[in-house]
């Protein structure tokens, strides 16, 4: 654990998503910094938005104080969902929703329980729930540790 200013980490990763072609909108900032592990950090949200690039459109990412203990990171597309029996299976290991083997149209089913695991260990959560409309919405819940 350590300093990171959180608003920065994330116009940083979204910049490489944009330099590689990918259009992603920004809202809310912190303000400050927080104390987290910034490679764990930036693990969970590449892998949450390597998700919403490949399966959804019009890509969001939100970051907002909840309350003076909580920070909320919102990654958001418009896609497909996630069938709502299976939004905690995909957690798991290995669990895919498309059911081939072709890493083209499913991948290897790690990506969220990574994200899902990291997010535990900073003492966090991550919860996955359908858009009205359409869509995805990845929430990562963490403490707000105060730097």
């Amino acid at each position: 654990m350590c300093s990171i200013n959180l608003d920065a980490l994330l116009r940083s990763l979204v910049s490489d998503y944009q330099d590689a072609g990918h259009s992603i909108a920004v809202t809310g900032q912190l303000g400050r910094p927080i104390r987290s592990a910034p490679l764990a950090l930036k693990r969970i949200l590449s892998n949450l938005l390597d998700n919403a690039l490949k399966f959804g459109t019009q890509v969001e990412i939100g970051l907002q104080g909840l309350a003076a203990d909580q920070i909320s990171i919102t990654v958001m597309d418009r896609g497909p969902g996630i069938p709502v029996a299976e939004l905690n299976a995909v957690l798991q290991p290995y669990y895919r929703v498309e059911n081939s083997r072709n890493r083209d149209t499913g991948g290897s089913g790690l990506g969220l329980a990574i994200a899902q695991q990291l997010s535990l260990t900073l003492g966090g959560s991550l919860h996955l729930s359908n858009r009205d409309g359409g869509g995805l919405l990845a929430e990562l819940r963490l403490p707000n540790r105060d730097a």
